[in-house]
């Protein structure tokens, strides 16, 4: 892996907050201001970082999926003048190949490997009767594995954002506890 930039970045301005303009400020309120913004960039740094690694994993998952329904429409030489079948194809192989051609942004690659698994599932579902029962069992079955991997991660970061929202509220006072008005 490359140099975490991001992390460096982030974890830099806090530094400069912290040496440079902490030290300059008299107000109560700016200082308290500057050494929140100088702890939250030093909470995201690593987060960042953990997001993009995340990110790239996602991505791999995805990319094997749609590399196994690209080889099994190949497969299918049955379907070769299906034209779903084929704009599939098409669609799988000029996105897999995408990787080889650029080093990818890991968010925008993200976003076009989702909108490709889309496609690919309302192609399948349109070949639903043209291929074998059991090549689309298996590929609906690791389609929803992905998918499944996706939801996960998606629920644990929203409950960790809100676990850690609540957190710093209550602890700086500026959201009751709850059942405080028992």
């Amino acid at each position: 892996m490359g140099t975490p930039i991001t992390k460096i970045m982030l974890e830099r301005s806090a530094q400069t907050i912290e040496q440079v303009i902490i030290p300059n400020l008299t107000a109560a309120f700016a200082l308290e201001q500057a050494m929140s913004i100088a702890t939250v960039l030093r909470f995201l740094a690593p987060v960042v970082e953990e997001k993009t690694q995340e990110l790239k994993v996602e991505n791999e998952g995805m990319r094997e999926v749609l590399g196994r329904v690209l080889e099994a429409l190949r497969a299918e030489k049955a379907l070769s003048k299906n034209s779903v079948r084929n704009g599939l194809i098409e669609r799988l192989d000029h996105e897999l190949k995408k990787v080889e051609v650029e080093p990818p942004d890991v968010s925008e690659e993200n976003h076009n490997l989702k909108r490709a698994l889309m496609e690919t599932i309302y192609g399948l579902d349109a070949l639903t009767d043209d291929l074998p029962t059991k090549v689309m069992s298996s590929l609906r079955q690791q389609i929803r594995s992905v998918l499944r991997q996706q939801l996960d991660r998606g629920v644990a970061d929203a409950v960790g954002w809100i676990t850690a929202h609540m957190v710093t509220r209550v602890a700086s006072g500026t959201a009751p506890l709850p059942f405080s008005s028992w």
